[in-house]
């Protein structure tokens, strides 16, 4: 399993320009084969943080995610407003423990 963590960080104002396509994206997503989890969740201390949190079942599961037209669009959806920064990162889930 791969699991994909991190956070986009908008200008001000500029993350309730982009909230539809996120919502499409999420929805689009679900949907793929492969797709184990996919959320977006803005940040309790900071609306302007959107928190990411994928699983994926594989690497060709995400790789066709990222090749997806939904992928495209929101891609160039997230071109069209200002970011300040983000961190994303892939790590490999081989060893999985539920904690709660």
């Amino acid at each position: 399993m791969l699991i994909i963590e991190g956070w986009l960080q908008f200008a001000p104002g500029e993350i309730d320009k982009f909230a539809e396509a996120a919502r499409q994206m999420v929805e689009a997503t679900r949907q793929e084969e492969g797709c184990l989890h996919y959320a977006f969740a803005r940040d309790m201390n900071d609306p302007d943080i959107i928190r990411i949190s994928e699983r994926w079942v594989d690497q060709a599961a995400l790789d066709a995610h990222f090749a997806s037209p939904h992928m495209a669009a929101f891609g160039a959806g997230l071109a069209q407003v200002e970011r300040l920064g983000s961190d994303v990162r892939l790590y490999n889930g081989d060893e999985v423990r539920r904690i709660m």
